[in-house]
C-alpha cells in the first residue's frame, strides 16, 4: 500500500519515490536471458558438433592441477587439456596453420610452455587449469640455413635451443623461458662427427661415427659447463655382420635420457655414462619408453602383432612386472606409439598406471595397467577428404510389405492371404512393444531403420589417414570404422553404387583412390550399413588412374558399374558384365598444372570399352603460359534441373567444367579465369576474367547457374561472382526436346554479375534437395567458424539488369551480400579451421542435410524455402483435437435440434 499510495501522490517527489522502490524489478527483469536466432528447446535437437585436436605430436601428464588432465600438442597445430577420464576436451586452442603455428615443444609443470613457428618463433606460458595465456614473446635467429633441424627443450626454467651443424659444430643457446632474456652469448661446441642419423635425448646428444667394426658411438651433454665426451666402440652393442645402424629416441616422455639401437637394444644415459639395459626389444616394431614407477623405473614397450600388446622390465634388474603384462586380441591399434605414461601408487599400495596410446591411424587411447580401454578418440576425423550420404533400408516389416505389391502374380486370394499375414505381423510388433514397455516408439538399440521422412541416414567419412567411418547422421555416433594403411586418399572419390532400396540386395559404396606405395589404382567396396567389404572387396589395380565414374545405368542387380580410365588411355569397368549397357558415355580430364581439359567418349565395340579422345581445350590460351586449374567443380550427378524462366535450361550432356584459371607470371597481374566447359563437346559456352585477383578454391554448380569465389588485389575484399546460363528470350529448340550439347547450333545467353562478400570464407556448397523444387541457398563456411546461409536470390545475376524480372529480387543499394546474424547456422557452435561443406537430400522436399567438417564437425538441416511440407515442433495437437470434437458435438447437436424444430413445425 505504501508503493501505491506514493505513486498516486500528485507530486513530483512521490513519483521518485515510486521509481526508486521499483529499481529492483527493473533490475531483476534486464537479468532475464531471452534467445537469440533460435529457440531454446531447439539447441542440439536438429544439429550437433564435434571437437577434435588432430594426431598427438607431444603430451604430458598434468599431475599439479586439481582436476586431472592432459596436456597435448597436435600435428593440426592445437594445444589442448583432454579430461582424464572422459578424454573430452577441457580447453583447446588452435593456432595458426602451416609452418607458422608448428608445435616444436610442449613442456607441463606447474605451466604450460610451447613453442611455436619457424622463425621467427612464439614462446608461450600457458595456465594448465584454464589455458589461459600467461606470457608470450619471440624470438628470431639469424641463421636461416640450419633451422630444420633445431632441438627445443626446458631445463631449470631455461629455453635451450640447440643447432647441429653436421660435421663442424653445435650451437648452444640458453634463453629465459619467462622473459626471453639470454644467458649469454651462443656456445659452438666443437663436433666433427654430427650427422644426419644423430638422436637428441636432452640434454645428450648422440651419434654413430665410422663404420659398424671400427665405429664410436658418442654422446656430448649440450648444456654441461665442463664438455665431455662420452664414447664407446659401436661393436659393444651390435653385431659386426650389420651393415646399417639406426639411433631412434624413447619414445614418450622418458624419465631417462636414452635410445635404441637397430630397433634392438636399448641404451640409457646414466652418470655421464652409456649403459645397455639387460632388457632387448621384444618386438622391432615396438614403441619403448622409460617411466618412473612407485619401485623405480621401469622400461615400458607397447607392440601390435594381430593384437596389441604390452610388457614393462625393472630398469636396474632387467625382471619383469607382472603388472604391467598384458595382451588384448580385441583391440586393434595399428603400430601403436607411446605419447606418455604415468604410474602412480594406490590407496591399497598397489601399482596404477594409465599409458597414452597412439596409433597409426591416428585413434589414440588411455589404457590402464590391466589393458582395460578407459577411452578412445578417434583423430583422423579432423581430416575428413571425402563424404557420402546413404539412405538406411526400411524395416523387415515395411520390406514385406513392399514384397507384397511387389508380387503381381497369383490369384486374388493369394494376395488376400499375403496381406493378413502382413497384418497379423503389424499386430505383434505392437504387441510386442506394449509387453516391453516402448508402445508404438522404435527400438533405440536398433534405430538403423529409413524413417517416414528421409531425414536418418549414414554418413560415409573417408579420412586422410586411410580410415572410413560409417557415422549416424542424427546423433554423429561411429557405427563401424576401417582402415587401410596403403590407401593414399590424394584425389579420392566415394560412389554409391547401389542404395539400399532394392531388398534383398545390399546397399553398395566404393571408395576409389591411389595404392600408397606404387601410386596404382586401389579400390574398396563396402556395405555402409555394416561396414563389411563386399563385391570387389580391396582391389589394387596394375595401372594408374585418371579418372573414374559412374555408369548410369543399373544392371539387372540394381548396381552401377565403375568405369575406369588408366593414364594409358584404356577403360576397365567393374563389373565386367555390364560393358553392353554403355551408351553415350562422356569423361574429361583436367590436367591442373597445364591447364588443359581433354574429352573422352566412352565406345563399346561389342567386346570391350574403348576410349576415343573426342576434344582438347587449353584454358590458359595454350602450353606453357604459365597458367594452372585451381578448381573444378561440376553439377552433381542425377540432380533435376527446373528452370525459373521460360527459357530451356543449359543442362550439359555428361557435366559441366568450371576451372578457375590464376596467371602468376607477373607480379600485381594476377588474373582469374572462371570457364564454363562443355563436358561432352568441349565447347566453351562462357568465360568471365577478374584482373588484379587471386582464386581462391571454393566454386559451386548447379541446375544452370555458377558460383565462385576470389580475392580482389584493387580494392582487398571478397568477391563472389555469378553466371547463369539461359536458353535465351525466344524458344529455339523444338518444343519439349532435351538440350544436347552435340546438336546445338547456338550458345546460350549468359548473365553475369559480381557481389562484395563481407567476410572470408573457405569453404562453400550449394543445398540440394530430392526433386529441386525447393528454392537454393549458397552455404558459406567461413574462417571465423560461422557457417552462414545465403539464398540464391541475392546472388541472382540478373539483379538489375534490364527490367524488374519475376521471382528476381530488386538490386541492392550498395554490392555487398548481406550475412545477418540469424542467418548463421550453427549459432554459438564455432567450427574451427572450416575446409569442406557437403550437402545432401532428404526425404522432404523441404529440407536439406548439412555437413562441415575441418578439425571439427557440424551437422544440421536446413529449409531454404521454410518446412512447406512438414507441420511445426510447436503445433497445438491438443487444441486442434478439441476444436475438432467442438465442431462434431456441434454439427449433430444442430442436426438434432434442427430435426426437432421440424417435427413441431409439422405438427403446427
Amino acid at each position: 500500500m505504501g508503493v501505491l499510495s506514493n505513486c498516486v501522490k500528485p507530486n513530483f517527489l512521490g513519483l521518485l519515490k515510486c521509481l526508486n522502490s521499483l529499481n529492483w524489478f527493473i533490475v531483476f527483469f534486464s537479468l532475464i536471458n531471452l534467445s537469440v536466432c533460435i529457440y531454446e528447446d531447439q539447441i542440439g535437437k536438429f544439429d550437433w558438433r564435434q571437437t577434435y585436436v588432430g594426431r598427438i605430436k607431444f603430451s604430458q601428464f598434468d599431475t599439479v592441477s586439481t582436476a586431472k588432465k592432459i596436456i597435448v600438442a597436435t600435428e593440426e597445430n592445437v594445444l589442448a587439456a583432454l579430461n582424464l577420464k572422459t578424454g573430452q576436451v577441457v580447453w583447446r586452442h588452435v593456432f595458426e596453420s602451416a609452418s607458422t603455428g608448428n608445435i616444436q615443444l610442449l613442456h607441463v609443470t606447474e605451466k604450460v610452455v610451447t613453442v611455436s613457428g619457424s622463425n621467427p618463433y612464439l614462446v608461450r606460458g600457458w595456465d594448465s587449469a584454464t589455458g589461459v595465456l600467461l606470457w608470450e614473446w619471440s624470438l628470431t635467429l639469424q641463421n636461416e640455413d640450419h633451422v630444420d633441424f633445431s632441438e627445443w627443450w626446458v631445463q631449470n626454467n631455461m629455453l635451450v635451443h640447440m643447432v647441429p651443424i653436421f660435421g663442424t659444430h653445435i650451437e648452444v643457446t640458453m634463453y629465459n623461458v619467462f622473459n626471453g632474456q639470454n644467458k649469454g652469448a651462443s656456445s659452438k661446441l666443437p663436433a666433427p662427427w654430427t650427422n644426419e642419423g644423430c638422436v637428441l635425448s636432452a640434454p645428450y646428444y648422440t651419434c654413430i661415427s665410422g663404420d659398424v667394426s671400427s665405429g664410436l658411438l658418442l654422446s656430448l651433454d649440450v648444456t654441461s659447463d665442463a664438455v665431455q665426451l662420452i664414447s664407446r666402440p659401436l661393436s659393444e652393442y651390435v653385431s659386426l655382420q650389420s651393415s646399417y645402424v639406426n639411433l631412434s629416441p624413447l619414445d614418450g616422455n622418458s624419465v631417462i635420457p636414452g635410445f635404441t639401437i637397430d630397433n634392438r637394444k636399448i641404451v640409457i644415459i646414466k652418470n655421464n655414462q652409456l649403459e645397455l639395459l639387460k632388457v632387448d626389444v621384444t618386438d622391432p616394431s615396438a614403441s619403448v619408453t622409460v617411466i618412473e614407477s612407485v619401485n623405480g623405473p621401469l622400461v615400458l614397450q607397447a607392440w601390435s602383432d594381430n593384437d596389441f600388446s604390452a610388457v614393462a622390465h625393472s630398469v636396474s634388474t632387467g625382471s619383469e612386472v607382472k603388472e604391467l603384462q598384458w595382451s588384448d586380441r580385441e583391440l586393434k591399434l595399428p603400430d601403436p606409439e607411446i605419447s606418455s605414461a604415468l604410474c602412480t601408487k594406490s590407496s591399497r599400495e598397489q601399482l596404477v598406471c594409465r599409458i597414452l596410446v597412439t596409433a597409426a591411424d591416428d585413434s589414440t587411447h588411455l589404457i590402464q595397467q590391466d589393458g582395460r580401454v578407459v577411452w578412445s578418440r578417434e583423430e583422423a576425423l579432423s581430416n575428413v577428404v571425402a563424404v557420402e550420404f546413404v539412405e538406411l533400408p526400411v524395416s523387415d516389416l515395411d520390406a514385406a510389405i513392399e514384397s507384397e505389391f511387389d508380387q503381381k502374380e497369383g490369384s486374388i486370394w493369394a494376395a488376400f492371404s499375403r496381406r493378413l499375414q502382413t497384418q497379423i505381423q503389424q499386430l505383434q510388433t505392437i504387441i510386442q512393444g506394449l509387453h516391453k514397455g516402448e508402445g508404438m516408439e522404435e527400438d533405440a538399440t536398433s534405430p538403423l531403420v529409413r524413417d517416414y521422412f528421409g531425414l536418418h541416414k549414414i554418413i560415409v567419412l573417408v579420412t586422410e589417414v586411410g580410415k572410413i567411418f560409417g557415422m549416424d547422421n542424427l546423433s554423429g555416433a561411429i557405427l563401424w570404422k576401417y582402415y587401410e594403411p596403403n590407401l593414399d586418399t590424394e584425389g579420392v572419390v566415394v560412389f554409391t553404387r547401389r542404395t539400399a532400396r532394392h531388398p534383398p540386395n545390399d546397399a553398395y559404396l566404393t571408395v576409389v583412390g591411389k595404392h600408397e606405395e606404387s601410386g596404382n589404382g586401389l579400390i574398396i567396396s563396402l556395405n555402409p550399413i555394416t561396414g563389411a567389404l563386399i563385391g570387389e572387396r580391396l582391389l589394387q589395380l596394375d595401372v594408374q588412374l585418371l579418372q573414374v565414374a559412374l555408369l548410369h545405368k543399373p544392371d539387372n542387380e540394381k548396381l552401377h558399374a565403375l568405369i575406369l580410365l588408366d593414364k594409358d588411355e584404356n577403360v576397365q569397368i567393374l563389373p565386367i558384365s555390364a560393358a553392353p549397357l554403355v551408351e553415350n558415355m562422356y569423361m574429361y580430364v583436367a590436367e591442373k598444372t597445364t591447364a588443359t581439359v581433354h574429352g573422352y567418349a566412352i565406345l563399346y565395340d561389342g567386346k570391350s570399352l574403348i576410349a576415343q579422345k573426342t576434344w582438347l581445350t587449353h584454358l590458359g590460351g595454350g602450353p606453357g603460359s604459365g597458367h594452372r586449374i585451381v578448381t573444378a567443380a561440376r553439377k552433381a550427378p542425377g540432380e533435376r534441373v527446373h528452370s525459373p524462366g521460360r527459357g530451356e535450361i543449359f543442362d550439359i550432356d555428361g557435366g559441366a567444367l568450371v576451372g578457375r584459371v590464376n596467371n602468376t607470371s607477373l607480379v600485381h597481374t594476377d588474373v582469374v579465369v572462371a570457364t564454363c566447359v562443355d563436358a561432352a563437346s568441349g565447347a566453351v559456352v562462357a568465360a568471365q576474367a577478374h584482373r588484379r585477383a587471386r582464386a581462391l578454391a571454393l566454386a559451386v554448380h548447379t541446375e544452370h547457374y555458377v558460383a565462385y569465389l576470389y580475392y580482389n588485389d584493387k580494392h582487398r575484399r571478397t568477391e563472389i561472382a555469378t553466371m547463369e546460363l539461359y536458353e535465351g528470350k525466344q524458344r529455339w529448340l523444338a518444343a519439349g526436346a532435351a538440350f544436347s550439347s552435340l546438336e546445338s547450333w547456338r550458345a546460350p545467353s549468359v548473365s553475369r554479375h559480381a557481389y562484395v562478400l563481407p567476410a572470408a570464407p573457405s569453404a562453400a556448397a550449394a543445398t540440394t534437395t530430392e526433386r529441386s523444387l525447393t528454392d537454393k541457398h549458397i552455404l558459406l563456411a567461413l574462417s571465423s567458424g560461422a557457417v552462414v546461409e545465403v539464398p540464391w536470390v541475392y546472388l541472382e545475376a540478373r539483379r538489375g539488369v534490364g527490367p524488374d524480372l519475376e521471382g528476381v529480387v530488386p538490386p541492392p543499394p550498395a554490392p555487398d551480400v548481406p550475412l545477418p546474424a540469424e542467418a548463421r547456422l550453427n549459432y554459438n557452435r564455432t567450427v574451427a579451421r572450416p575446409e569442406r561443406v557437403y550437402t545432401a537430400p532428404a526425404g522432404l522436399e523441404s529440407t536439406s542435410l548439412v555437413l562441415v567438417t575441418g578439425l571439427d564437425l557440424f551437422y544440421t538441416r536446413v529449409a531454404p524455402s521454410k518446412t512447406f511440407d512438414l507441420l511445426k515442433d510447436d503445433f497445438d495437437y491438443y487444441l486442434i483435437t478439441i476444436v475438432l470434437g467442438a465442431l462434431i458435438v456441434a454439427t449433430y447437436s444442430t442436426k438434432y435440434f434442427a430435426s426437432r424444430k421440424m417435427l413441431k413445425l409439422a405438427w403446427k
